[in-house]
């Protein structure tokens, strides 16, 4: 319960009892002075009466007469004249009397019961001259008294009422506005706890609250801090790690880290042309123009290569070593491959040739190898190699070499019946393994992967998903997946924390934020789990406002996101800060091979954010105890199966 429901209740409650308090005491005092009131009226009638029958001189009709007329024009419940000889014995010579029943009053029964009048009797000795004649009694009725002191409650409990209302509406009004500032306070901070960075300006007057909102300023003044010195530093570390300075071009740690994005079987891309460059005639350029003339001559040729692969959006021109250079052109066929080697030969021929080296001896060598996404990076380099090899020997300076199709179990055109028959009959389910949190001994999520089973076969991910591309299917085969996920959610997952894969085409796709979007309108307050959707970096990064859309649309339904293939190649890390994923998810080998300076700048940026890190393809148990060395513990792959879990 708020602060504000608290003190609210505790002074409604008080101004309740007081003015019910207030409301009682004003009732009883009302009632006593309702039954003073018929005593006063009775005893007044009773002298004035008693007067007038002196008149009388002891005349019993007219005094009769008298007492009748004062009688029908009052309230009394009964006049009686008594003989003043049998004083001692009341009742026993009464000269004359007026007696009625008490009129049933117009109100509740309740209120009958709640409140008890007593009509007193007043008395009057009657005397003509001298002489005693007898003695009057006079009692009022109460039945007026009751319809008065009704009227009275009415009238109070509609003033109560009316003062309760008011001064509930001036309380609220009075607790808004000095509790104004505790909404701020606490807009702070529970933005704290999500680890974002808001910084108060509008300092409160109280003294407690000015205290706390200096104070969470401060503490996210340090965060903040924190956050921009690594992110600072990590950017730093990129260039340092992942440039080469000389050329301005990538290097070949960055080639190997980014090259796992295109090899698999998800890949975007299916293949495409590696290009091996060698510039022979080092020594002898250095003998003919100097040092640094050849520096300037590197960073001609980077350029060269830069424009002549800028038709590929994802190219990468990588420098090797000091003599060797790598262009990555996916999707990029072999005739289009050879075209741009030519164009890059003569261009440098003729740059060469204008700063007066022998194009004879000081010139380029090109391998080219046309890779498939199924090949891994030593493969790739190796061959690429091989290609440069057979290249240095060739008179033009160019060789290509092409990859061998792979054995597939089924071909295109029987993949795709496959699949489309899946997508019909609803074949397609989840198969899950685990990440596992290694310190703490225990299963930080589940990994759900798709299966394709039909006619009594079982499809793995990586059988079918490669054909799916090829038949650009994977987007349909997302769409009948994350429907069965929402719709038939697997009873065995739930209560548990399960996370998913998204594709960078299906998210790209223009009509799967509003599939999504009724699709969770609908089913999601009803997932049974606790989902983690998790989204390429490269998308997070280059599209950052689109992402923050399924951002906003997921967190609706508490739907939490984390990133994927992270290789840390932003040259801003303020994406992290907006979207806030759960976790980061990178290879293994990224962690392994990153400096302890990039790493630490990575880990105050996570660490700041509430960032998990998590190592993916850890195969054994050596490179486990290496990432644990870097304080890397949460890990997927077949390491899993050999940690003991609590």
């Amino acid at each position: 319960m708020t602060l504000f429901k608290q003190i609210a209740i505790m002074l409604s409650i008080f101004l309740i009892l007081i003015l019910t308090t207030v409301l009682i005491l004003n009732f009883n005092s009302a009632n006593n002075a309702v039954q003073e009131r018929l005593y006063e009226d009775a005893k007044n009638t009773a002298t004035s009466l008693s007067l007038s029958l002196g008149t009388a001189n002891g005349d019993i009709s007219v005094m009769s007469t008298m007492i009748n007329a004062n009688f029908d024009s009052g309230n009394y419940r009964k006049i009686v004249l008594e003989d003043i000889q049998e004083y001692e014995m009341i009742g026993e010579n009464i000269l004359y009397d007026r007696e009625i029943e008490s009129k049933q009053a117009d109100i509740p029964l309740w209120f009958l019961n709640l409140v008890h009048i007593e009509a007193p009797i007043a008395s009057a000795n009657v005397s003509a001259g001298w002489s005693q004649v007898g003695i009057l009694h006079i009692q009022s009725d109460v039945s007026y008294a009751y319809t008065q002191l009704y009227t009275i409650l009415i009238n109070l409990l509609i003033s109560f009422s009316i003062l309760v209302v008011l001064g509930l509406i001036f309380l609220y009004l009075i607790l808004s506005t000095i509790l104004k500032p505790l909404k701020k306070v606490q807009y702070q901070a529970e933005a704290v706890t999500r680890n974002e960075f808001i910084i108060q300006s509008d300092i409160p007057y109280t003294e407690e609250f000015k205290d706390v909102v200096l104070g969470i300023n401060n503490m996210v003044s340090k965060m903040k801090s924190m956050f921009e010195k690594g992110n600072e530093e990590l950017k730093r570390q990129k260039e340092l790690e992942y440039s080469d300075i000389p050329t301005m071009l990538k290097n070949r740690k960055y080639l190997i880290d980014k090259l796992p994005e295109f090899l698999k079987i998800d890949a975007q891309s299916k293949g495409g042309i590696n290009i091996m460059i060698a510039f022979n005639g080092v020594v002898e350029a250095n003998e003919t123009i100097g040092h640094r003339d050849v520096d300037k001559l590197f960073l001609n040729i980077a350029n060269i290569f830069k424009a002549h692969s800028s038709n590929y959006p994802d190219s990468i021109v990588a420098r090797m070593n000091g003599t060797e250079f790598s262009i990555l052109l996916p999707d990029c066929n072999s005739d289009e491959g050879l075209e741009l080697a030519k164009g890059i030969k003569e261009a440098t021929d003729t740059l060469i040739d204008e700063i007066g080296l022998n194009t004879t001896n000081t010139s380029l060598s090109l391998g080219l190898y046309e890779y498939n996404h199924t090949q891994n990076i030593g493969q790739l380099l190796s061959l690429s190699d091989n290609a440069l090899s057979k290249a240095k020997f060739q008179k033009s300076g160019i060789h290509l070499d092409v990859a061998e199709d792979s054995v597939e179990v089924m071909g295109k055109t029987a993949w795709k019946t496959v699949i489309n028959k899946a997508l019909v009959t609803d074949s397609f389910n989840f198969a899950t393994w685990t990440a596992v949190d290694t310190k703490n001994k225990k299963i930080a999520h589940n990994v759900l992967s798709l299966i394709l089973e039909l006619e009594n076969k079982t499809y793995y991910y990586g059988q079918f998903m490669a054909a799916a591309n090829r038949a650009e299917m994977s987007n349909a085969i997302y769409h009948n997946v994350m429907h069965k996920l929402f719709k038939t959610p697997d009873m065995r997952l739930k209560n548990s924390t399960c996370s998913l894969r998204l594709s960078y085409e299906y998210l790209q796709l223009s009509t799967t934020y509003e599939d999504l979007q009724t699709l969770l309108k609908e089913y999601g307050t009803k997932l049974t789990l606790k989902l983690i959707l998790e989204i390429p970096d490269k998308l997070m990064r280059q599209n950052s406002k689109d992402i923050k859309l399924y951002k906003a649309l997921f967190e609706k339904y508490h739907i939490e996101i984390g990133i994927y293939e992270f290789i840390g190649e932003s040259i801003d890390y303020n994406y992290l800060k907006d979207l806030r994923p759960v976790y980061i998810k990178g290879e293994s080998s990224y962690f392994l091979t990153q400096s302890d300076q990039g790493l630490s700048a990575l880990r105050l940026i996570t660490d700041t954010l509430g960032i998990s890190l998590i190592a993916t393809g850890v195969m054994d148990m050596d490179t486990l105890h290496q990432l644990q060395d870097k304080d890397i513990h949460t890990i997927q792959g077949r390491a899993t199966e050999m940690v003991e879990l609590k």
